[in-house]
């Protein structure tokens, strides 16, 4: 209550800017505090509003150099990295991130800071870099521990097991990603206990126990009728289709499809249709087929072209076979 009435209070106030304007703030809120701008940006933030939530951060992020508080730019980066990782723009979270870690090195503990371990560990592990990862998985995890912020915990878990999984370590990585559904589920954590039953059945794939999966992948889209969530079924649809039969397959190609479509996911919906284009073509149904092919190249062809660092198939844990 305090923070929205905040944010009322400088919404209302005048806005006039000088003539050289430092930033898009309204001129009163530059005399707030870096730990108020901060947390006028969380609240942004939280509602996914990013152009809002950047403006406060980087406004918090000067008043702390000004100050030279250490933590607080260590903080404010990674608030920034955290919306860039978001947006798909890793790189620059990356820049971002390990400035905040360089910065989280010479202040007092801070429990952002095993945040900024854990959103390191995705970068590196986006970018290829395994075995830099898994270090900072591991040391999120005993910040996490430290500070008993269970949720959080959870959720490097998650992705350590998978990490494990992909490396070889299948028994030590099923054993974790079994535990943290188990601790959600007891917990009832509804958004720990579906990610955690969609990363079994990542993990299973990863190790070729189609049906495993497939069935991991069932329960998961059963928790989804309790809470829906679209873009979460979206996903799970289009790996169900890969998995099943040809008939099944095409049925779970085209709710994904609708899915995607609904969310305006051009990526995804592409991909659907790639995959409905095979299944048609796999059973022979040639016109069928050619028409999800001709809309998937329509999508493709729209897009712009996207280089990437090479990665390898762990950086893809999450998304089994290319799948998103």
């Amino acid at each position: 209550m305090v923070l929205c009435c905040l944010l009322m209070a400088v919404m209302l106030l005048p806005t006039i800017a000088p003539a050289a304007p430092m930033s898009g703030l309204p001129v009163s809120a530059r005399t707030l505090s870096g730990e108020e701008l901060v947390r006028i940006g969380e609240i942004h933030d939280v509602q996914n509003h990013f152009p809002e939530a950047l403006t406060y951060y980087d406004q918090a992020l000067a008043t702390f150099r000004a100050q030279k508080q250490r933590k607080g730019q260590a903080v404010a980066l990674t608030k920034i990295a955290s919306i860039f990782e978001r947006q798909g723009r890793r790189q620059e979270a990356g820049v971002r991130v390990r400035q905040a870690l360089e910065l989280f090195s010479r202040t007092s503990d801070s429990p952002v800071h095993a945040d900024a371990l854990f959103l390191s560990g995705r970068i590196s592990l986006w970018l290829g870099d395994r075995e830099e990862a898994a270090g900072l998985f591991e040391r999120a995890k005993e910040r996490y521990r430290r500070t008993q912020n269970v949720q959080a915990l959870g959720a490097v878990r998650i992705q350590s097991g998978l990490l494990n999984v992909s490396e070889g370590s299948s028994d030590q990585g099923l054993v974790e990603l079994q535990q943290v559904l188990d601790e959600a589920r007891s917990r009832r954590d509804q958004d720990q206990t579906l990610a955690a039953s969609v990363a079994l059945g990542d993990a299973n794939w990863i190790l070729d126990r189609t049906d495993v999966a497939s069935a991991q992948y069932q329960q998961s889209v059963a928790l989804l009728e309790q809470r829906p969530e679209v873009a979460t079924e979206a996903r799970l649809r289009i790996r169900l289709a890969a998995l099943s039969s040809e008939e099944q397959g095409i049925e779970s190609a085209k709710r994904a499809v609708t899915l995607y479509q609904s969310l305006r996911d051009v990526s995804g919906e592409a991909a659907a249709w790639a995959l409905l284009a095979s299944l048609h073509q796999a059973l022979g149904h040639a016109l069928d087929g050619e028409e999800a092919l001709r809309r998937a190249l329509a999508i493709y062809r729209q897009q712009p072209l996207v280089v990437h660092p090479v990665r390898s198939a762990a950086s893809s844990a999450t998304s089994p076979m290319g799948f998103r």
